[in-house]
């Protein structure tokens, strides 16, 4: 979806709208991009604001639905956590308890606004590890493989990603899954706003091909995932197998990060 800067009840709603429409088709896990409850901006003012809101009016809409819909619900907000701003990723599992992965890699003017998280968040829902992660840090595979090593089968991505470098979110969505055997499921904003938007919302399996995905509007796309289907993909050397767990050598990259 393409959020509106500053427009937080709007965009509340619309979030609303989508997690009703999911709900309605069977969906179990819905994933927002990034900053849905504020919009993207490198504006300060509204990411304060947009923290504020998220924690006296969103939080606790979103809860309800989650719980009331049966549905785990990721979206993107800013947050303040010991009176700094960071840009997360909040995890509603139909529980008061809710789950935070904050931004640990910020891109340019983010920098100026937040401060960055610590720790990367895998998380259990039905038996299933995810592993989360948000824009930017697609482009840094450590993040992806450090999740996978944690358990993830499935990593939720959200992304504000600039259409100028369309390719870039092409080829890593894509390259993310494959070398970690994972499926990977990309929510992207779309349109123009703080920037034109790539869009391209897409769902990637572990073989690197794109399952599903939406052109640069808005829309909601979900698909049935067997998460097993991982092993295959990351152990059998067989058919369209890559097997890159099976032969990976640890020992090595250990002596090798020692050396640095």
């Amino acid at each position: 979806m393409l959020p509106r800067i500053g427009e937080y009840q709007w965009n509340l709603e619309r979030i609303g709208h989508f997690v009703e429409e999911a709900i309605d088709n069977g969906v179990s896990l819905i994933v927002f991009p990034e900053l849905t409850i504020s919009g993207y901006t490198w504006d300060e003012g509204v990411m304060k604001k947009g923290s504020v809101f998220f924690k006296e009016v969103a939080k606790k809409k979103l809860l309800k639905l989650s719980r009331e819909g049966q549905i785990v619900i990721v979206v993107g907000t800013p947050r303040t956590v010991l009176g700094k701003l960071r840009n997360s990723l909040v995890i509603f599992k139909k529980k008061k308890e809710l789950l935070f992965y904050d931004k640990t890699h910020l891109f340019r003017g983010e920098k100026d606004i937040f401060e960055p998280g610590e720790y990367y968040l895998a998380f259990s829902y039905k038996n299933v590890v995810f592993g989360t992660l948000i824009c930017y840090e697609i482009g840094f595979p450590e993040i992806s493989r450090i999740l996978a090593f944690k358990g993830s089968k499935i990593i939720l991505a959200s992304f504000a990603f600039g259409k100028m470098r369309e390719h870039t979110y092409d080829v890593a969505t894509r390259a993310r899954a494959v070398e970690n055997g994972v499926f990977l499921v990309a929510s992207s904003m779309c349109g123009e706003g703080f920037t034109e938007f790539v869009g391209r919302t897409r769902i990637v399996g572990p073989n690197g091909k794109i399952m599903k995905e939406i052109p640069n509007e808005e829309g909601l796309i979900f698909e049935d995932i067997d998460p097993d289907i991982v092993y295959h993909y990351r152990y059998n050397e067989e058919g369209d197998s890559h097997a890159y767990f099976r032969n990976y050598k640890k020992h090595i990259y250990s002596l090798e990060k020692r050396r640095l």
